[in-house]
């Protein structure tokens, strides 16, 4: 069954456009990584401030008084957030997916992980195991857990890989369909992005499917050795972050990228 784009998701779509790709002079001292972060910022914004805003997504939870009962509705929910924050003078978004704990997966996951990696996995064609990591203190035993519970949904959700929001109404990933709002409703209203943890990639993916001018809108916190993110970040070819090479999802990557920034532009003391 295929289900509809929201009127207001397919209008955002209609709005969003690629960014002109002039020549940027960079910043007098700045090199490299920071002259690279710099001249992101200046194409997608006229260098304008950096105004940050974390938009922490959670289906679960009643949103704009609205319960997100499905991914449509999450999609919408999304990409009014985005609007909320831009109206209140956001320049730059990041979208944060809120964990859902399950007691009864490896300590430390959750069941928004696997979903995420699941989706990560349908999305670029690639196996359970090539999605998911094995970070120190991850033994063999969980890992080969996880992987069965992502191998596993996968193999459940195959035949829907076609229609998103069907996929992500069946698999729960409703979090991440509003992530993906957030993400295609920043680029209609032309403001940056940047996508820092493994759901966030995921919604990456769902967004780019569904709106693939958005991703040049977006930009990746930071590199990461995360197979899951490496695959997304791969397969969607945003670019690339600070050369960090995170694996947790604290959102560090987005904290320092922001910090970064608003030095890079001055508006540190």
């Amino acid at each position: 069954m295929t289900v509809a784009l929201p009127d207001d998701v397919a209008d955002a779509i209609a709005r969003i456009d690629t960014p002109a790709d002039d020549a940027v002079r960079v910043r007098p001292g700045l090199t490299g990584e920071l002259a690279l972060l710099g001249a992101w910022w200046a194409r997608l914004t006229g260098d304008s401030l950096v105004v940050a805003s974390f938009i922490t997504v959670d289906a679960g939870e009643e949103l704009s008084g609205a319960q997100a009962a499905d991914s449509a509705r999450a999609l919408s929910a999304g990409v009014a957030a985005a609007n909320r924050a831009v109206d209140a003078g956001a320049t730059l978004l990041v979208p944060r997916v809120a964990p859902r704990a399950d007691p009864s997966l490896t300590d430390g996951d959750s069941s928004g992980d696997i979903v995420a990696r699941a989706l990560i996995g349908l999305l670029t064609r690639r196996d359970a195991s090539s999605v998911l990591g094995q970070p120190v203190g991850f033994s063999d035993v969980d890992w080969m857990a996880d992987c069965a519970r992502i191998r596993d949904t996968m193999a459940e959700h195959r035949g829907r890989l076609s229609e998103q929001l069907s996929l992500l109404d069946a698999i729960n990933g409703h979090s991440i369909a509003e992530a993906s709002g957030v993400l295609i409703g920043a680029a209609a209203r032309r403001t940056p992005c940047l996508i820092d943890g493994t759901p966030e990639w995921a919604a990456a993916l769902v967004a780019d499917r569904i709106a693939h001018r958005a991703r040049h809108w977006w930009r990746a916190s930071s590199t990461s050795t995360d197979p899951g993110r490496t695959a997304a970040r791969d397969r969607t070819d945003i670019t690339r972050g600070l050369p960090l090479d995170l694996v947790d999802d604290e959102g560090w990557g987005s904290r320092v990228t922001v910090a970064l920034l608003e030095m890079v532009r001055g508006t540190r003391d």
